[in-house]
């Protein structure tokens, strides 16, 4: 009995962990995607492209004006901007992670006296 119950909690637990993760990462890509959010994307994108190509390629601003009444219709190079400020960013984030954590990590103090 005891047994029965202690399954069936865990198996609501292990369902309500999967919706809450689904929730998150569809937040987070309806976050990510969203108008202005994906203008700060790709306007970082757009400037990576820029520094790594010593401004040999440049990608027009995603800013540009669109008639009314007519779809914006993104290009291949706006798309590229956008997942290489994406990619970008995240390599930034783990960067500066990992970077304080090796500063913080016991080797760089093996040298002074506790």
């Amino acid at each position: 009995m005891v047994d029965e119950i202690g399954e069936v909690v865990v198996d609501v637990a292990g369902v309500m962990l999967r919706h809450a993760g689904g929730l998150v990462v569809d937040l987070t890509v309806d976050h990510v995607f969203s108008r202005h959010t994906a203008r700060f994307f790709h306007g970082v994108g757009r400037r990576v492209i820029a520094v790594a190509t010593l401004g040999g390629k440049r990608i027009p601003s995603s800013l540009r004006t669109v008639p009314k009444g007519v779809r914006a219709r993104p290009r291949r190079a706006d798309w590229l901007a956008l997942w290489v400020g994406i990619l970008f960013w995240i390599a930034l984030f783990l960067a500066v992670g990992f970077g304080h954590s090796a500063l913080a990590s016991p080797i760089f103090f093996e040298g002074e006296s506790a």
